[in-house]
């Protein structure tokens, strides 16, 4: 018998996604149209896995995007859904072709932030009309699809155009998980609750495995990464304190890319003070104050080189920077036979940073897993058909099944009773709470200010790779700060002709 299901599950997903249709191509009063849909995720793809067995090797055993396509198939017998059985996973140099040819699955998974670069070139059905002017029928009392999202969060995916080209299945987590084991070997027994508390943490960790006799104790590590999402709070928490003067184009809470460069134009926002010329001081420049935290973190951070998941599953590693898909990896890895949690990250506090506003919402870094309609649809006239799918999977019931059994994500409107995984419910709780003090003040969204994810893809690279050259020990802070100023003031000369704002309204 385990050798027949087994044998049924390799079977094709056409044929499994089929059955709500009886298997026939024709019905009696039509055509059956197929969708076409890529399983692709920020956190972790939803296509069925091989077995659905929970084993080791297995964690997580996973079909409900193919239960719950089924289902809908029954509600519109005249689609038949095929689920791709394996993702592209935004890889750009298969989707690119797919998409200029449309012959792209009818829906696909990108990361949302290809959507500015995309503009233009008829990839993407644009999907603001059926957000902001229909409802989502499977969704009780709703009258807009879009008021299934926390608006500041939804307007975070809006192109630089104004509109929508994506809808968001989930909510991703982001924060740190630590090894309480190991922090209390160094002597830490409370977890930092401000930047500097972190960063001194760090160092005691640091300070223990240099003092250790024993070989094994040694090799114990403070603090890695494999991105920059601390970065992205650090600069929100200074910079926030902008916000009323320059989110003002479109008031959301956060700065999109027009907001910024106006910021800039204006003096608002001013990385190039006293950063430019042969006679530069950086006296009084803010941004480098930023550069600055930055390169705190830096000092304390492994080198890149460093196997950060091999660290933390050994013992050997304190704090770890992650997102649901690392926390999905890692809590479902047997080997980890120590205590450990997550945590969000924590704030600048007056002795960190006296001047620094607001800090960003914990535990949550907006929406992710963008799924796009792309122009197959179009063509083949299923246009209707995926964005009734689109919210059948958004709309709160099914959305809890898809994003919760997949453990890595949070579900865009969890239910009471939705049971979340252990590893998620910290930064979840964190950001519950976070959320309440957004309208007075205290908080601000996540990267309500974050200048190298909004000025494009040149300027983030040359962010990442000036952090990475301080970590290195091949810049320093003064030298890196003249440097991204430089870009940035050229990065907005070069934005503000390509796109042609109307500055008449600034």
């Amino acid at each position: 018998m385990k050798n027949h299901q087994k044998t049924l599950l390799a079977l094709p997903l056409l044929l499994t996604l089929a059955s709500g249709c009886s298997g026939f191509s024709k019905r009696a009063n039509g055509e059956v149209k197929t969708i076409i849909l890529d399983g692709g995720g920020d956190i972790s793809n939803f296509n069925t896995t091989a077995s659905m067995t929970k084993t080791d090797a297995n964690p997580y055993p996973y079909n409900t995007l193919e239960v719950l396509c089924q289902e809908w198939m029954k509600l519109h017998p005249q689609y038949k859904v095929v689920i791709n059985k394996t993702s592209s996973n935004g890889d750009r140099t298969v989707l690119v072709p797919q998409l200029s040819n449309h012959t792209a699955p009818d829906i696909t998974y990108q990361n949302g932030t290809v959507i500015n670069t995309d503009l233009g070139k008829d990839y993407y059905v644009e999907l603001t009309k059926y957000l902001k002017d229909t409802a989502n029928p499977y969704e009780s009392g709703n009258q807009h699809w879009i008021d299934l999202y926390q608006k500041e969060e939804i307007a975070q995916t809006m192109a630089s155009d104004g509109n929508y080209y994506a809808i968001p299945l989930e909510k991703i987590p982001v924060g740190i998980m630590y090894n309480k084991d190991l922090l209390k070997k160094a002597g830490i027994d409370e977890l930092p609750s401000s930047f500097g508390e972190f960063v001194s943490d760090c160092k005691k960790v640091t300070a223990y495995a240099a003092a250790a006799t024993d070989a094994s104790e040694k090799k114990y590590t403070a603090y890695s990464t494999t991105d920059n999402w601390y970065a992205i709070a650090l600069e929100s928490n200074m910079f926030s304190g902008i916000l009323p003067q320059a989110d003002v184009l479109r008031q959301n809470g956060i700065l999109d890319q027009e907001e910024l460069v106006r910021a800039y134009a204006k003096g608002i926002w001013q990385p190039s003070l006293n950063a430019l010329g042969d006679g530069a001081t950086l006296e009084g420049n803010r941004y480098r104050d930023y550069i600055a935290k930055c390169a705190e973190l830096g000092e304390v951070q492994a080198p890149l080189s460093y196997s950060a998941h091999e660290g933390f599953v050994n013992g050997e590693l304190a704090f770890l920077q992650v997102t649901g898909r690392q926390i999905r990896q890692l809590s479902g890895n047997s080997a980890m036979n120590f205590s450990w949690g997550v945590m969000p990250f924590p704030d600048l506090s007056d002795a960190d940073d006296s001047k620094h506003a607001a800090p960003s919402l914990r535990g949550v870094a907006g929406l992710a897993t963008c799924w796009f309609v792309t122009k197959s649809a179009e063509d083949k006239g299923t246009v209707d058909g995926c964005i009734d799918l689109l919210k059948f999977l958004t709309a709160k019931s099914q959305n809890n099944r898809l994003i919760g059994d997949l453990k890595g994500g949070i579900p865009l409107n969890p239910d009471p009773d939705y049971e979340m995984s252990p590893a998620l419910k910290s930064l979840a709780s964190c950001y519950d709470e976070d959320k309440a003090k957004v309208a007075s003040g205290e908080r601000v969204y996540w990267a309500a200010v974050n200048s190298w994810g909004v000025l494009g893809y040149s300027y983030y690279t040359k962010f990442v790779k000036t952090l990475q050259n301080i970590q290195n020990g091949l810049d320093n802070v003064d030298s890196a700060t003249k440097s991204l100023a430089k870009t940035i003031d050229q990065t907005v000369a070069a934005l503000r002709i390509e796109n042609e704002y109307d500055e008449t309204s600034w």
